[in-house]
C-alpha cells in the first residue's frame, strides 16, 4: 500500500497542520502540503497505517517511523492523536468534482463516477471505519467527521439544487433526505458491506435514483439500458 497516497488525487483542504483552540477545540490552520512538506509526509503516513492496519496498528512511534521524523517533530504540529486524526479527515477527505452542465442525468453519471473511484481507493474504508469508530468515542472527532462529510455532499446538494432551480424534480422533498437517499446505497456497499462498487453497482443505482426522482428530460434525452443519459 506505499503508493495509496501517492496515487490519490487530494482535494484542496490537504492541509496539514491543527491547533487547539483556547476552549479546547481542534482548529484547521493555513499551512498545506505546499509549505510543510514533513507534514504531508506524516499525514500520508498516518494514512497508509490506518489503512494497511487500522486504529489497532497506530501508535505515534510507528507513525515516526513509517513517516521518517522524529515524534518532535509529529508533536510540533500536533498535541495528540485526536490532532492528528483530525488532521488526516482534512487530508484525506475529497469532494465529488462535478461541472454544472445544465443537465441532471450527466451531472448525476459524473456525481457516481466520481464517488465509485473514491470508494475504490485502496485502504479507503479501513480509513472510514477507522474515524467512525473514533468519533463514537470522542465528540471531537464525530463533530469533525459530520463537518467533512457535509463539505463532501455539497457536490451533490448543488446537482439538486440547480435541478429543483431549473424545474427538471421537484422542490418537495428536503434536501437532506434526497442527498441521503443517494449516497445511502453507495455507502452501504462500500464501508458496511465491504464491497467494491463495480460499474453495474454504479448503473443500478444511477438509474433507480434517476427514476425516483422523476426526472423527465427538456431535451427530449432518455436513459438507455446501460444506464447512461443519450
Amino acid at each position: 500500500m506505499s503508493d495509496l497516497v501517492a496515487n490519490r488525487k487530494m482535494g484542496p483542504a490537504s492541509k496539514v497542520t491543527v491547533g487547539v483552540s483556547t476552549d479546547g477545540h481542534i482548529e484547521d490552520s493555513a499551512s498545506d502540503s505546499a509549505s510543510d512538506p514533513a507534514g504531508a509526509a506524516i499525514l500520508g503516513a498516518a494514512v497508509r497505517i490506518l489503512a494497511d492496519g487500522g486504529l489497532s496498528a497506530f501508535t505515534t512511534d510507528r507513525l515516526a517511523a513509517e513517516a521518517r521524523v522524529s515524534k518532535t517533530s509529529i508533536y510540533r504540529r500536533w498535541p495528540d492523536k485526536k490532532a492528528i486524526f483530525r488532521a488526516v479527515l482534512s487530508y484525506w477527505v475529497r469532494r465529488a468534482e462535478v461541472e454544472d452542465v445544465g443537465h441532471l442525468g450527466r451531472e448525476l453519471e459524473a456525481w457516481y463516477a466520481d464517488r465509485q473511484g473514491e470508494y475504490n481507493t485502496p485502504g479507503w474504508r479501513a480509513i472510514t471505519t477507522s474515524v467512525s469508530e473514533l468519533a463514537t468515542h470522542d465528540p471531537d472527532i464525530g463533530e469533525a467527521m459530520a463537518v467533512d462529510r457535509r463539505a463532501t455532499w455539497n457536490t451533490l446538494r448543488h446537482i439538486l439544487q440547480r435541478a429543483i432551480g431549473r424545474g427538471d424534480i421537484s422542490g418537495e422533498f428536503d434536501i437532506d433526505h434526497l442527498e441521503q437517499f443517494l449516497i445511502g446505497p453507495i455507502h452501504y456497499l462500500g464501508v458496511l458491506d465491504d464491497q467494491p462498487i463495480d460499474d453495474e453497482a454504479i448503473k443500478t443505482f444511477r438509474l433507480l435514483a434517476i427514476r425516483a426522482l422523476g426526472y423527465q428530460d427538456p431535451g427530449g434525452h432518455t436513459l438507455s439500458e446501460e444506464g447512461s443519459v443519450s
